[in-house]
């Protein structure tokens, strides 16, 4: 099996078996990202603490929504990411993510292609210009959710 059908087959896997699918009650914040462009639609549910020293960390995420495939898998494998992590770390993160799909070859912060991570798959979506903001979406979303959370 070559990368191209390995990595299909990890958005196939995300887009039919999502991650951390559905609403958090009573969470600290919902954030909608649409794109009109396409129609995608994600909904992201977010649950930020402050630990005992005072550090924001997203102790739940999930997403609800519709679109294509690429959008979907992609709000899966970063909500698989993203658990547990401080607001410094998803920030960097997020930028990462966001330069990598833009055509930065080399990013810190993110896994390497041969790494086996799933966000790798992801990678191969920039060959696709029109496809790179269905795979930014989510992480779009979660940005703005991460800064209204910030401003309260």
């Amino acid at each position: 099996m070559n990368y191209r059908d390995l990595f299909g087959e990890i958005l196939a896997d995300h887009h039919e078996s999502p991650r951390h699918w559905g609403a958090i009650p009573g969470c600290t914040h919902v954030e909608k990202g649409f794109n009109p462009l396409c129609g995608d639609r994600v909904s992201i549910s977010l649950q930020v603490d402050r630990d005992s020293a005072g550090v924001e960390r997203l102790s739940q995420c999930a997403f609800e929504g519709e679109g294509c495939s690429i959008c979907m898998a992609s709000a899966s494998i970063m909500s698989e990411m993203i658990q547990g992590k401080t607001s410094a770390e998803l920030d960097a993160l997020i930028e990462a993510f966001r330069k990598k799909m833009q055509g930065e070859e080399f990013v810190q912060g993110l896994p390497a292609e041969d790494s086996g991570e799933d966000v790798t798959a992801l990678y191969g979506v920039k060959r696709f210009p029109v496809r790179i903001k269905c795979a930014l979406l989510p992480w779009t979303t979660l940005k703005k959710g991460l800064e209204a959370c910030h401003a309260k």
